[in-house]
């Protein structure tokens, strides 16, 4: 980080941070090739299909299960208790889960991102800082497609949610579905700003090699050093 970047609090961080050692990348994202014995994947359900061609198929079920827990708590847990300190404590516990889950775990291994958000001491300065795996191309696409598509649709989800409760006038499960979009949308704002920059970083990267190649063929190379 230059020292101009330290001065603009404002501005989020793009760290290029090697995460090989806590990321593993998939050979193809293709699924593997049957042998032997081995289950037609024509005779597998929708689910066991798609878990066959990721790459960290138990991170994708932790990644989509607590997100289903918490709306079934949310809905049915009222079946089983009267309480409903009982219900908000469960699905309120939940939705944390999900998102320190999504934030500190999944995003990293599905998708290859990070995103964290400082506070100065001041309290009022405020700054974005984001990481990402180099090579973005070795991640699994069906771990990409698990990742965003439940990150995008969870929140709208809960919206339809509360849009019940305003219409109803039911005051406390609308606290629920506030803490769930607050939570849920913490993670989508981070994650949309992380993947922005990466793929505006990436863009710089091979504009700049271009161009720089480009210098070189033409006798400017001294000249590329300060693009």
């Amino acid at each position: 980080m230059t020292k101009s970047d330290s001065q603009n609090p404002e501005a989020g961080e793009f760290l290029n941070a090697d995460l090989h050692n806590s990321i593993t990348p998939s050979s193809s994202g293709n699924p593997a090739v049957l042998t032997g014995d081995e289950e037609d994947p024509q005779e597998e359900g929708a689910v066991q299909a798609i878990l066959r061609t990721s790459a960290h198929p138990t991170v994708a079920i932790f990644h989509v299960l607590f997100k289903i827990s918490a709306i079934l708590s949310y809905l049915l847990l009222a079946l089983f208790t009267s309480s409903f300190v009982i219900q908000f404590v469960v699905t309120v516990t939940l939705l944390a889960f999900d998102f320190w889950t999504v934030k500190n775990v999944t995003g990293r291994l599905l998708v290859g991102l990070r995103w964290w958000h400082e506070v100065a001491e001041d309290g009022l300065t405020q700054k974005w800082r984001f990481e990402t795996v180099p090579d973005r191309q070795s991640l699994n696409v069906t771990d990409g497609r698990i990742f965003w598509w439940t990150l995008y649709i969870n929140p709208v989800l809960w919206l339809l949610l509360g849009i019940v409760c305003v219409l109803k006038f039911n005051v406390s499960y609308l606290l629920i579905v506030v803490i769930a979009l607050t939570l849920n949308g913490a993670n989508n704002i981070g994650y949309y700003k992380c993947n922005k920059d990466a793929t505006e970083q990436i863009k710089n990267y091979i504009g700049k090699t271009m161009l720089g190649h480009a210098m070189e063929q033409s006798g400017l190379g001294r000249f590329s050093q300060y693009l």
